[in-house]
């Protein structure tokens, strides 16, 4: 599994010294959470999307999946990823709001133009 700490961002040329030591309690599996993106972008956005396999983030004192959002077909297989979705370890939640939709809808109409479908 993929972890990504976001908050922390080492010295361009240094020694970097980093002691992790969090607690998580992750209520939903990332299968679960590729799922429900998989159904969210799929209903919500284009029938052509799907969730791929997430990453684990941790941000502050917050983890969450981040789920990458792919464009696919059935005659040219996946084309390109279109954005990402986060979802909450914790509760299973969504984390996504009009400005995350309309830049995966952005990016689907370039790929999907690009790809001649």
């Amino acid at each position: 599994m993929d972890v990504m700490f976001e908050t922390t961002a080492p010295p361009d040329i240094s020694f970097w010294e980093l002691n992790i030591q969090q607690k998580i309690e992750i209520r939903t599996s990332r299968d679960v959470a590729r799922r429900q993106v998989s159904i969210f972008v799929g209903e919500q956005i284009a029938n052509l999307l799907y969730g791929e396999p997430p990453t684990l983030v941790l941000r502050g004192d917050r983890a969450f999946w981040r789920v990458p959002v792919a464009l696919a077909t059935a005659s040219l297989g996946r084309i390109g990823q279109v954005g990402a979705v986060e979802v909450d370890v914790a509760t299973g939640e969504l984390c996504l709001n009009e400005k995350v939709i309309q830049e995966i809808k952005i990016n689907v109409q370039r790929l999907a133009t690009g790809a001649a479908l």
